[in-house]
């Protein structure tokens, strides 16, 4: 069987169909499935969010998880490996309009849109708040995949120096300068921007705790479009109440919803938006099935596809 519990509109259930006449493809919810219809699932489309460790086991003759989106948080990586399912996931389908995110936000920084528009509402005519530009900044991206890419080559377009974190210390077109995990700090003390946009696993939770933001500079700005953890919260409420760091742009946290009585919400130097850096936007679902078509024509010929996930590494 082939299941996607993904809820799929009806139109893009219709394009299943029409590309794979012959395949009988089920849209149900795991939960709604008996013991012996899990255990005849060989392929699973899944958000992650359902697949909990005690219906896996049940699904015996699962060999391949394709994930619908890039966040894979949630996803039971043990239980994956111990039963040897191939996992692929959406990872790419967002990384443009996450890249556009963090641009956005820079300008905003730097030309102080939101002064002028809280003047606006006040009919005051501001000539007293002070502009900068993004022109020979520098901006230190952690995580050189897909979105740290599509963020260089834009701030790269901007004048600006541009510097990657990543695992290893490949050239990565439009990057300045590579640096590995364990030299964060020495890249940290020379970025006005500091974009979190890797995986969370358990080597980067917490990877930026009380002693990153005092390495950083007093005017720089935290950006976070990748995983709340990431980021020690605590650690940073405190860095941002003593202006160790001149401001975050958060878009995601380690609880989300962000809880009402978070301090996060009354601090003068955070800009809160509530996880769309990556989403809503109108070419989620049509990038996202074209990598799901693609890998599903592919099968069972399964190296082959796009986003494999190492379970070993969590990506």
């Amino acid at each position: 069987m082939i299941l996607s519990t993904l809820e799929l509109e009806n139109q893009y259930q219709q394009l299943l169909s029409d590309k794979f006449p012959k395949l009988n493809i089920e849209h149900r919810k795991l939960c709604d499935l008996t013991d012996a219809e899990l255990d005849d699932v060989e392929i699973l489309f899944s958000y992650g969010y359902d697949m909990k460790n005690e219906i896996l086991i049940k699904m015996t003759h699962l060999k391949w998880v394709h994930i619908g989106q890039s966040g894979m948080d949630l996803v039971p990586f043990n239980t994956l490996k111990k039963q040897g399912i191939f996992l692929t996931n959406s990872k790419g389908i967002n990384s443009i309009t996450i890249a556009e995110y963090v641009m956005c936000m820079m300008l905003n920084n730097m030309r102080q849109t939101y002064s002028f528009y809280e003047a606006n509402k006040r009919k005051e005519w501001d000539m007293d708040t002070h502009l900068d530009e993004l022109a020979n900044k520098t901006i230190g991206i952690m995580g050189m995949g897909m979105v740290g890419k599509e963020i260089a080559k834009r701030a790269k377009a901007f004048d600006m120096t541009v510097y990657g974190l990543n695992i290893s210390k490949d050239n990565v077109d439009h990057v300045d300068k590579n640096y590995l995990p364990s030299e964060r700090i020495e890249m940290f003390k020379q970025c006005d921007f500091v974009v979190v946009c890797m995986p969370l696993t358990e080597e980067t939770k917490y990877m930026i705790s009380a002693k990153e933001l005092k390495s950083m500079k007093k005017t720089a700005i935290l950006i976070n479009v990748g995983r709340g953890a990431i980021v020690k919260t605590d650690d940073l409420v405190e860095s941002l109440k003593n202006h160790e760091i001149s401001g975050a742009i958060l878009d995601v946290f380690e609880t989300e919803p962000l809880e009402q009585s978070s301090p996060l919400w009354s601090l003068e130097n955070v800009l809160i938006t509530p996880h769309v850096a990556g989403d809503r936007q109108a070419s989620y679902m049509p990038r996202m099935m074209n990598i799901l078509c693609n890998n599903l024509n592919l099968y069972p010929h399964m190296q082959e596809m796009k986003n494999v996930i190492h379970l070993e590494l969590g990506f």
